[in-house]
């Protein structure tokens, strides 16, 4: 008896130590059919069995003893079962698809734009994602993060269809979507009725950006691409310009994005008029990008006509533009007071902490106002449609002040959209501020809080089609232009408020929100050795490091109790 007990702790022990030696192997080596790693899994499988039949024969030998058989069989047999549950939940947990993004990307929910977008889809969507099945990390990253994202956003709405292949398997299918050319890190291909938008993965870290997905969303299912013209011949800021800093060109590309059509275009004074083609009209900053000058009254007699039809106009105006003529008289300040009610001020927005730069949130402390005693949530007016969910800071540098007329046209409604905080007021010696850079508050001068933009909706008698119902004219007047320019509409504020403005004025309710970022964090790509480490580590290190500290910790106690 002494013989078999002697080898049944042999047999399981060289069982144990052969069997974690040989998972041991097939982490790291990432080869279960190896040499190295069957040879040590055959000897702990032939030890183990060798075990058991030990353990058997110990049993029918001491059956003479009673309950000792059926209680190192019950041993064994609990061993089995444990080990066959622990085989069970390791298949689970590997099988059930689930996972967890840690990284900043991942945690982040999407955007309020793209969830608003995507309830609000009334017609399906298919969702065609290309990926090439090679051994590729990058590849593996961008797929796995584009199969995340397309399931959060398939929360929200039945009507996205979603489709991954290999490009490779089914090279028709992509011809039959008449894409010529497709990424090698991932291709996706958004399809409703006849609109097409092909998003194509690249650079150092492929993913597909919620910003990218979204705009291509908005493109393919709208029914109409609004055109908006930029008036030209007065300085305005050109959308057609580079300019880092002071180009217009960023506005055009994030218009064309949302599916607008933007394009310069002017008023002939010979046939002064502004055709119904265009779904608005942007004055986009006077004197800035050229020589400044003023809308001619010709100009000013379209403009009424268009508002007449209800149209819609954007004027964007800085506190320096001066007439290029000192004989001229303005034009269209004293236009926008007289047909609109909106008073834009001659003066500046300052403060003692500040000369240039203006920064707006939502912040109310500033204001020390309670809740429900303004209709602003700090700087944004939380009753109006441009500004109502607005939380992020919106920078402008340096602007003049645009209010609401106490009095307006009673065909109008005008509403402050956005104000300083109270720490600002409105400096009328333009010149010695910027000449000398000196600025101190006369008795004269308006205190803050100070309106800075102002949304007027004008009742007209002009018929919409033959429904009998009549178009109403949207004018939005913001005392900065610069905010929109190269240099400042990445600002996330900035960008928001300005494509809310279009949204609201072309009456696209469905896209004012805030919309999606872009890409945060690089992937973290690990070499192969890499990967079988943090492996190891989680699926084996760990557990083995607490056994054996285990069994230390019951020696010692063995030995010294």
């Amino acid at each position: 008896m002494r013989r078999i007990n002697t080898a049944r702790t042999v047999t399981g022990l060289a069982a144990l130590v052969a069997l974690v030696a040989g998972v041991n192997l097939g982490v790291l080596k990432s080869d279960a059919f190896s040499p190295l790693v069957l040879v040590p899994l055959a000897v702990g499988i032939v030890a183990g069995i060798a075990w058991v039949v030990l353990i058997l024969t110990t049993i029918s030998k001491e059956s003479s003893r009673e309950g000792k058989s059926l209680y190192g069989l019950g041993a064994v047999v609990s061993s089995v079962l444990f080990l066959g549950i622990c085989v069970v939940i390791y298949a689970f947990a590997e099988h059930m698809g689930k996972s967890w993004d840690l990284t900043k990307e991942g945690r982040r929910n999407l955007s309020p734009q793209t969830i608003q977008v995507l309830q609000t889809l009334d017609q399906d969507v298919a969702v065609t994602a290309s990926f090439i099945q090679v051994e590729d990390e990058l590849v593996s990253i961008a797929h796995g993060k584009t199969k995340r994202f397309l399931d959060q956003c398939g929360r929200y709405t039945s009507h996205l269809k979603v489709e991954f292949l290999d490009p490779q398997l089914a090279p028709e299918r992509l011809t039959a979507m008449k894409v010529t050319h497709a990424s090698t890190q991932g291709t996706v291909v958004l399809t409703c009725g006849v609109n097409q938008k092909v998003i194509m993965l690249s650079g150092g870290s492929p993913r597909l950006e919620e910003r990218d997905f979204t705009n291509a969303l908005i493109n393919v299912v709208r029914k109409s691409r609004p055109k908006i013209g930029f008036l030209t011949g007065h300085g305005e800021r050109s959308i057609d310009e580079g300019d880092t800093k002071n180009g217009g060109s960023m506005l055009k590309q994030l218009l064309e994005a949302e599916s607008y059509q933007p394009e310069r275009m002017a008023i002939r004074i010979s046939d002064p008029e502004i055709t119904a083609e265009y779904d608005a009209i942007v004055i986009n900053g006077l004197g800035v990008g050229g020589a400044q000058s003023d809308l001619h009254p010709e100009e000013i007699r379209a403009l009424d006509e268009y508002v007449d039809r209800g149209g819609r106009v954007l004027v964007l105006l800085d506190p320096w533009r001066k007439l290029a003529s000192s004989a001229a008289s303005e034009q269209l300040v004293p236009w926008l007071a007289r047909r609109l009610g909106i008073v834009v001020g001659g003066d500046m927005a300052v403060s003692p902490e500040s000369r240039w730069n203006i920064e707006m949130s939502a912040d109310g402390s500033a204001f020390g106002e309670r809740p429900n005693e303004s209709d602003f949530l700090g700087c944004y007016n939380a009753g109006h449609r441009i500004t109502k969910n607005s939380d992020q800071k919106l920078v402008f540098s340096v602007a003049r002040t645009v209010s609401a007329a106490e009095k307006v046209p009673a065909n109008v409604v005008a509403t402050e959209l956005i104000r300083t905080t109270p720490n600002f007021y409105a400096e009328q010696d333009i010149e010695m501020l910027f000449t000398a850079g000196k600025a101190a508050k006369a008795p004269s001068e308006r205190g803050g809080p100070l309106p800075l933009a102002v949304a007027a909706t004008v009742k007209t008698d002009f018929a919409l089609n033959d429904s009998g119902q009549t178009r109403d004219a949207r004018v939005v007047v913001v005392g900065n232009s610069a905010f929109a320019s190269n240099g400042q509409i990445h600002l996330p504020g900035n960008l928001n408020f300005v494509l809310n403005v279009f949204a609201w004025l072309t009456e696209s309710e469905d896209l004012i929100a805030i919309r999606p970022s872009g890409k945060e964090d690089p992937a973290i790509v690990l070499s192969e050795g890499d990967q079988r480490t943090v492996v190891y580590v989680a699926v084996l290190g760990t557990v083995q490091a607490v056994v054996a500290a285990g069994l230390i910790a019951y020696g010692l106690r063995r030995k010294y109790q």
